[in-house]
């Protein structure tokens, strides 16, 4: 119930940009080292973004592990942190550590589905989860919204990754009733 919440949240602050038929392109956000994975919405192209903070010593920030924010492609495609209720309500992550380099997190609509932050050997970010029953670096999930009325409704969530062992990639297409 709580990821309903999360998705319509989301789906009624993509209202706010620019809209965008379903068919199009959606942008490609430039990735780095920090780099975990990022949504993308059917309302508009405007892309939330999720990266690791770290150290001065190169190690994901116990205090402060992720950053979430907007690249509104839909406006001028400038970078925008998220207001309180897109971080307390929709977008917004909960951690904790599992050891010293690796931290699970949920987002804070839903405990449903979860990842593990982490840094690989070397040294890139990555969100490891299961995605379609297989353990699977995400890149990024999708969300398909139904304009239904004032008050939007989340069709269904997908999740892309690639297999863990395989490098293969994976899909999970979650529907929300």
């Amino acid at each position: 119930m709580k990821f309903v919440t999360l998705f319509c949240l989301s789906a009624l602050f993509g209202f706010a940009g620019s809209n965008v038929d379903n068919d199009t392109e959606f942008p490609i956000p430039p990735y780095s080292k920090k780099s975990l994975f990022y949504i993308h919405r059917s309302p508009n192209p405007n892309t939330v973004i999720y990266e690791v903070n770290l150290t001065d010593k190169s190690v994901i920030d116990r205090e402060d592990p992720v950053k979430v924010y907007w690249i509104r492609y839909g406006e001028k495609g400038q970078l925008r942190d998220l207001n309180y209720l897109e971080k307390t309500f929709a977008y917004g992550v909960k951690s904790e550590p599992t050891d010293q380099y690796k931290f699970k997190m949920h987002f804070v609509a839903s405990k449903e589905k979860s990842f593990v932050a982490s840094l690989d050997e070397k040294g890139q970010a990555c969100a490891t989860m299961k995605i379609g029953g297989r353990q699977s670096r995400l890149i990024k999930i999708f969300v398909q919204v139904a304009a239904d009325g004032w008050w939007p409704k989340v069709a269904y969530v997908e999740f892309f990754g690639l297999d863990s062992e395989t490098n293969k990639p994976t899909y999970e297409k979650m529907i929300i009733k």
